[in-house]
């Protein structure tokens, strides 16, 4: 993968940042491991510290704030403030399953331009939630897609892979580092997988290294465009690639965990 530059940025196709971790729904097979994480949401400061550091190489076409549920955050306007005051993107998206964002307020709906609405046969929003939603991002003039989710991709093998050839093949199909770059915590990320494998797999890989600082790019390092560029376009598999299946993993029907006793 190639990429082109303009006036000294990065152009890429969209960025992304975890609102928060946790959810309302325990989706199996969550791609950012969200029923497996401790509760967590992002500073708006320090998201905003972040994305100004980020705007000076990186122009994706799409700002996206996902989860977890991003509705779960306690103060999703000042998110959405810190946002737009970092220039990274003329467009901002949220992307949600919904349950929460037909009673959000106003102030969410003002500040946003676009909405994707994930609909799954294992948790179905009822359609009069659905006609809500779409009522109130006509009102606002966002821009809502609906998608209709009955499979997730399983995303972490049985087992590491144990050889480098795997590795490899995993590194180079994988669709993920082109279309889910993420900011998290101060780095950025090629996929959103890096922050939060260890912490899900650490117990039962001892060994695991710290995969969230070995696959980031932090956002303070002295020529942040050529790290930024040669992360990008990298030949070599990241770290967290042996823990991953990328886009070779099976389609499964989509289906919920069950709930963690207290």
């Amino acid at each position: 993968m190639r990429y082109e530059l303009q006036d000294g940025r990065i152009l890429t196709w969209s960025l992304e940042t975890h609102v928060a971790t946790h959810c309302n729904l325990r989706c199996e097979q969550c791609c950012p491991l969200s029923p497996h994480l401790p509760a967590w949401s992002v500073d708006p400061a320090a998201l905003g510290k972040d994305l100004r550091q980020l705007a000076q190489a990186l122009r994706p076409n799409v700002f996206k704030l996902t989860g977890g549920e991003p509705f779960l955050h306690p103060d999703l306007p000042a998110v959405l403030d810190a946002v737009r005051a970092s220039g990274i993107s003329r467009q901002v998206s949220v992307t949600t399953n919904g349950f929460l964002a037909q009673s959000a307020p106003d102030a969410v709906y003002e500040r946003l331009d676009r909405m994707t609405l994930s609909v799954y046969t294992s948790a179905p929003l009822p359609e009069r939630s659905i006609a809500r939603i779409t009522e109130r991002c006509e009102q606002h003039g966002v821009h809502l897609t609906v998608k209709r989710i009955d499979a997730f991709q399983q995303l972490t093998p049985e087992a590491p892979h144990e050889t480098e050839e795997a590795v490899r093949g995993v590194h180079a199909r994988c669709w993920l580092k082109v279309r889910c770059h993420l900011v998290h915590a101060g780095r950025f990320y090629a996929c959103t997988r890096p922050p939060h494998v260890a912490t899900v797999l650490g117990r039962t890989y001892p060994e695991l290294p710290a995969l969230g600082e070995i696959d980031g790019v932090p956002l303070d390092t002295p020529d942040l465009l050529g790290h930024l560029l040669n992360h990008l376009e990298r030949e070599t598999p990241l770290a967290t690639c042996r823990y991953c299946l990328g886009g070779d993993g099976a389609w499964r029907p989509h289906a919920q965990l069950p709930r963690a006793r207290s």
